[in-house]
């Protein structure tokens, strides 16, 4: 093989993987505003809004992450890239970049090409670097200082001004995220030579320690941004308490060292275990272990080994048993000096089938041919044998977690959330507690322009100051965690709930009261008016119900459709707003507005609503009964 062919094959086999890993993140790339509550998924909503408007990220904030991501996103956008999507190509950039150093770092440690090719490959597919390559997140960038720090600390040879190269990277990576501090063992073990030689030189520390310091200075952003007024600022960064608090990550402190009993540790070791055998399954935690201790015992790979060790070590220790939460950034090093145990442990496989080759052409005394290797076809046994078992390994992951990433970037609960707020009336406020719901609505509204006269508040807002200024509502599920009791502490007194539009809940602080003289006989409750109205995927059967006194007992309500295939439809509650509304909470001449969602699908032929109880005996009974026949066209 010429040499100019030497350099092309060198340089195409580790754009493969690379090609691969980059054809598979696209097909799953987070395109839509975030819907899944999974923990991978928590943050994604506010990441994607947060990128596009230069505002802050949650506590401990990520500055530079937060800078960086704005500058790509709106360099993406002017080349035509959704402003939903852009956030989400950050991370595949960053999670190309760290795979990329971590292939280099590989191949200079083994001068091979192939090998540390097929470990990106499988390491790149395992769930916790998937994810991450294709949601807006800060852990593929954490990933990439990771790599970074490792490519400075095992460099063979001579480094000039390795430790401040460190201090300066480090400093960086502690301010982007400050699971990076835990690497400090490691690096220090790795760079020990160096290390030393600074400890002798005051000025070598003073200025090591000044540029890690330096890597703060990004967190003058999050003071600036809220200085300025920006939109979409976590906290209160513009005072320097609330700076502080931030920086420190107050809010997550109930995460750490929170176990105080042998079983909270046990739970909390199962907790990790599990989510690393889900990442690696056990056969690939098993191997790399076994190839970080072969590392270890081999002269040649001893520093490299160690390192990885101690990284991964400290990391794992650390989350299980100080940190009770799923942490992606401690387990990114964890599972990442295992990848680096299969490298070891195939370069050995690969070492060996040489020395054994070697060793049997030898002892059967054959006499090798100029230019032959004859310990070659072992090495090529190998070689294919392990080749075949990295396909195979990408392939069972490709197969356990595309589903699984597919179902999380693709889910449509934030997409209907934003459905139901278009339906709000203008100039209103809805609350949504702080989480994927919250961060859906303000990406449609402040990404993509849609209802912008809309007041978005969460579970801390001045709720008494919202009403004095306009109408406030809510979806009909936050009452599961924030209960009437909750609003009626929070607004000092009792609130009244009706349906503005379906699953959209309207909170007053007065009843809407109605005289019915016409029908001054009416004994219990009646529809005063009803009627069907046409959405984009669904019917809604809107009642205003009226009591001229208060109910003596509770009834539930059926609505029954008949579709054009006489399919049975339903949308029964047990009382109205959604169960929210018992009657028996009703005032004396109130009327309550109610919403019953069902499904366009097939059209309708006719619907049926009313009241019923359950008798003793089991059996229902209606109490009043409405049909309606006279069904709207609907535009498809």
């Amino acid at each position: 093989m010429t040499d100019a062919r030497m350099i092309r094959r060198q340089t195409l086999i580790p754009l493969l993987p690379l090609a691969a890993l980059l054809v598979i993140y696209v097909t799953s790339l987070q395109t839509i505003p975030n819907g899944s509550e999974h923990y991978f998924m928590m943050d994604v909503g506010e990441t994607q809004v947060v990128l596009n408007t230069w505002g802050t990220l949650h506590a401990t904030g990520y500055p530079l992450y937060v800078m960086s991501g704005n500058l790509t996103v709106a360099a993406l956008r002017l080349i035509g890239v959704s402003p939903v999507t852009a956030p989400a190509v950050v991370s595949l950039i960053w999670m190309l970049a760290a795979l990329g150093l971590i292939y280099v770092l590989m191949r200079h440690l083994t001068g091979r090409t192939v090998v540390p090719a097929l470990v990106v490959l499988v390491y790149g597919l395992t769930r916790t670097v998937w994810i991450h390559a294709v949601i807006p997140e800060v852990y593929s960038f954490t990933l990439f200082l990771m790599a970074l720090l490792l490519i400075i600390a095992l460099w063979r040879g001579a480094v000039r001004w390795r430790v401040l190269w460190l201090a300066s990277i480090g400093g960086i990576g502690i301010g982007q995220h400050r699971a990076v501090a835990m690497f400090i063992p490691g690096l220090v073990y790795a760079t020990w030579a160096d290390v030393r030689l600074g400890l002798r030189r005051p000025l070598t520390l003073i200025t090591a320690a000044l540029l890690g310091l330096a890597g703060l200075l990004p967190y003058a952003y999050l003071y600036l941004r809220a200085q300025a007024g920006g939109a979409w600022v976590y906290g209160d960064p513009g005072t320097l308490a609330g700076l502080w608090d931030q920086f420190t990550g107050k809010e997550a402190s109930r995460f750490i060292g929170s176990i105080t009993s042998l079983d909270g540790l046990i739970a909390n070791y199962n907790l990790v275990n599990r989510v690393l055998l889900t990442d690696l399954t056990l056969p690939g935690v098993l191997l790399g272990l076994a190839g970080l201790v072969i590392g270890v015992r081999r002269h040649e790979t001893r520093r490299v080994a160690l390192t990885l060790t101690l990284v991964g070590a400290v990391c794992y220790g650390f989350h299980v048993v100080a940190y009770t939460d799923v942490l992606s950034a401690l387990i990114l090093p964890v599972t990442l000096a295992l990848a680096f145990g299969w490298l070891l442990l195939v370069d050995w496989v690969l070492q060996t089938s040489v020395f054994v080759g070697t060793r049997h052409a030898s002892s059967s005394n054959q006499v090798p041919k100029t230019g032959r290797d004859m310990s070659r076809p072992y090495s090529l046994i190998a070689s294919t044998g392990l080749t075949f078992l990295a396909l195979i390994s990408a392939a069972i992951l490709y197969a356990q977690n595309q589903p699984f990433i597919h179902e999380l970037t693709t889910d449509l609960t934030g997409v209907e959330t934003i459905d139901r707020v278009q339906l709000l009336p203008p100039n209103a406020t809805i609350m949504l507690p702080w989480g994927v719901h919250h961060a859906a609505v303000g990406v449609a509204r402040d990404v993509l322009g849609m209802r912008r006269d809309i007041g978005l508040v969460d579970h801390k807002a001045d709720y008494a100051a919202v009403l004095q200024n306009g109408r406030l509502f809510t979806l009909s599920d936050v009452f599961y965690n924030q209960p009437i009791s909750w609003w009626e502490e929070r607004l000092g007194q009792p609130i009244y709930l009706t349906a503005a539009a379906p699953y959209l809940v309207e909170i007053a602080t007065r009843p809407r009261l109605g005289l019915v003289d016409a029908q001054a006989e009416i004994d219990g409750v009646i529809a005063l008016d009803y009627f069907l109205v046409c959405h984009e995927q669904r019917f809604s059967l809107a009642v205003n119900w009226y009591t001229p006194t208060v109910p003596d007992r509770d009834l539930s309500v059926f609505v029954h459709g008949i579709d054009l295939a006489n399919n049975l439809v339903t949308a029964d509650q047990s009382a109205p707003v959604y169960g929210w509304r018992p009657l028996t909470t009703w005032t004396p001449r109130e009327i309550v507005s109610d919403h019953y969602p069902l499904p366009r699908v097939g059209g309708l032929q006719e619907v049926r609503f009313g009241l019923y109880e359950q008798l003793p005996s089991g059996e229902f009974r209606n109490t009043v009964e409405y049909v309606i026949t006279d069904i709207p066209e609907c535009l498809p």
